[in-house]
């Protein structure tokens, strides 16, 4: 359900109130809240404590929370930059992306690591643009699709959409494949599999005793196509990299290869991005190709 414009409005206006962090005061909300989750784990796990350490405790706990509420309200304006450039290429409402990006917002206060030196907005965007596309594939569709195929989808519709504004006429299958840097075989595929979903139930004509469209669809019983085969790969192979690598090494090989939905980075761009030179990130890549190599390798065996 859409949230009215003018409540929306409200909301951005709010946004702006907020003042935005300071690289120290980013590192400082994120001790407190480190903190405040010490605190925790020390209360559940002491039992019986005096009152007075219970209190010390407990002011902790409360100094987390504000802490993290607080890491959340300074970056909400960047769910919405990042909502917005969505928003282009999805047929969901904005308030409906800002709420999907939300999540990924808060994952990634949660996972926020100040002693690695990243700047948060880097980290976080990673984390909004996940959810993003996960929310999107989600809800936007009464039937699912791979998250990788879908990402492929917003691409092709962003390009059809704004060539077909260049151009005053619909895109062809090469144009949209330059646009896209994907294959003419890949944005064919996506076309594909943007349809519109109908009831079976629907009448085939006006007639009163007309059959309904689920009478007339075969029920097959083939195995999975080919591609669907190996999507499931495609998923499993990512699903062991979340799993087994850490959290750098997952990023840099998305940013590398483009597996989050964006082009895929250079060694340069990259370094930049981390502040590292371009040969730790290639030898974080390595590292991390050789151990999901190894991974496989034992779940193959």
């Amino acid at each position: 359900m859409s949230v009215p414009d003018d409540l929306l409005d409200l909301y951005f206006d709010e946004l702006g109130t907020v003042p935005l962090l300071t690289a120290e005061e980013e590192v400082e909300l994120a001790k407190q809240i480190e903190d405040g989750r010490e605190a925790e784990d020390r209360l559940r796990a002491s039992g019986h404590v005096d009152e007075v350490a219970r209190a010390q405790l407990e002011n902790r706990i409360k100094a987390g929370h504000k802490a993290f509420d607080r890491f959340v309200s300074a970056n909400l304006r960047l769910v919405v930059a990042e909502a917005s450039k969505f928003a282009r290429r999805s047929r969901l409402d904005l308030d409906e992306l800002v709420q999907e990006g939300n999540l990924g917002l808060i994952r990634a206060v949660e996972k926020f690591d100040w002693r690695r030196g990243f700047k948060f907005s880097t980290y976080a965007t990673w984390w909004i643009r996940q959810a993003l596309q996960r929310g999107t594939a989600k809800t936007e569709r009464a039937i699912r699709l791979p998250t990788g195929v879908h990402a492929k989808l917003l691409k092709v519709r962003a390009a059809e959409a704004r060539l077909g504004a260049e151009l005053g006429r619909p895109p062809c299958l090469d144009e949209l494949s330059d646009a896209t840097r994907l294959s003419e075989d890949e944005v064919r595929q996506s076309l594909a599999v943007d349809f519109a979903v109908t009831s079976l139930d629907k009448p085939v004509s006006q007639d009163d005793d007309a059959a309904e469209l689920g009478a007339l669809i075969a029920r097959a019983g083939d195995a999975p196509a080919d591609e669907v085969i190996d999507q499931i790969f495609v998923e499993d192979v990512l699903d062991t990299a979340r799993r087994d690598l850490s959290e750098r090494s997952w990023y840099v090989l998305q940013r590398r290869y483009g597996l989050n939905g964006s082009e895929p980075a250079t060694l340069q761009a990259l370094g930049a991005e981390l502040g590292v030179s371009r040969e730790t990130i290639r030898k974080i890549e390595q590292q991390a190709l050789a151990k999901l190599q190894r991974s496989l390798a034992s779940a193959a065996a």
